[in-house]
């Protein structure tokens, strides 16, 4: 197919660009609500428990938000110490323990913010991070390729009347290259549920294969969109079938902390925003009153 200029999209490059509606009303409603966050999470504090690791997840890093993302960063490592997937993976699997507590720091979606914004921040502090992408739109041009990037905006984003660019394969050999993982977040992006067994198996498949293919070194994790269980993904027939086509894992968005002992192919994620303040960060991964897998009440 002939590649024909669109009309071009609005990027979304700064915090200001998501702010779509800009009344006094949202905007005291979204101040109050930040207000909230910083309160509870000076009450939060850290599980009692000595050995965890919380896997988070964002989706992009805005030109605007790093400053507050490096303090982060800062607040992270007051707190534990990074641990790259693959270590995570092995550590949940031990039968000496964890070793500490620590935190696993994965990006959705493939946007090229997480190259240029997020992993110099995390090179930074040498942060180990994994980068999920969905193959089929990996390299595609916002304007010469609308057509075959609207299924994504289609399904995702909505919310917002600009769009992300998304990295292209040169950004993704060089994250890999810098000791960044690169991980299958399917080929299209569509919910698993939503397919037949047998194109949520291409849908794995595929995406293993092209990343396998254009970076010459295995695709070893794999992150379901969407990620909530039974909306997103059967956990009764997805999960085996990433581990039969070779995953060594298989992430959800399912909020928690994992254990020694947690299973690698249900791994539970805490959802962040880069703009939150330290103190609203600790709210968001450690609430008061969480309690944890196995009914261990944490009341902090």
């Amino acid at each position: 197919m002939s590649r024909q200029l669109a009309a071009p999209w609005p990027r979304l490059r700064r915090q200001s660009d998501l702010q779509r509606d800009g009344s006094w009303l949202h905007r005291a409603d979204a101040q109050a609500r930040r207000v909230a966050w910083a309160a509870l999470g000076a009450l939060s504090r850290l599980p009692e428990q000595k050995e965890w690791i919380q896997f988070q997840f964002y989706h992009w890093v805005l030109d605007d938000q790093r400053p507050v993302f490096r303090r982060q960063l800062a607040a992270l490592r007051r707190y534990g110490d990074f641990i790259s997937l693959d270590d995570a993976v092995t550590a949940l699997q031990s039968t000496t323990g964890i070793g500490g507590r620590y935190f696993c720091l994965t990006f959705d979606d493939g946007f090229r913010l997480g190259f240029t914004n997020a992993a110099p921040l995390l090179a930074e502090v040498k942060a180990p991070a994994a980068f999920f992408i969905p193959t089929q739109y990996i390299g595609l041009d916002l304007d010469y390729d609308r057509q075959e990037i609207a299924p994504f905006y289609e399904r995702s984003w909505l919310e917002y009347e600009g769009v992300f660019e998304f990295l292209d394969w040169d950004q993704c050999r060089q994250l890999a290259a810098a000791g960044f993982t690169i991980g299958s977040h399917t080929h299209s992006h569509r919910r698993l549920k939503a397919l037949a067994p047998e194109e949520a198996e291409m849908e794995l498949t595929r995406s293993k294969q092209e990343i396998e293919a254009r970076l010459g070194r295995p695709c070893r994790h794999f992150c379901c969109p969407g990620g909530k269980r039974g909306r997103d993904f059967d956990a009764a027939l997805h999960p085996e079938m990433a581990r039969r086509a070779g995953y060594a894992s298989f992430l959800t968005a399912e909020e928690g902390l994992s254990l020694r002992g947690d299973s690698i192919y249900d791994i539970r994620r805490s959802g962040c925003e880069p703009d939150l303040s330290p103190l609203m960060l600790r709210y968001a991964l450690f609430p008061p009153f969480q309690r944890l897998p196995g009914g261990l009440d944490q009341s902090l």
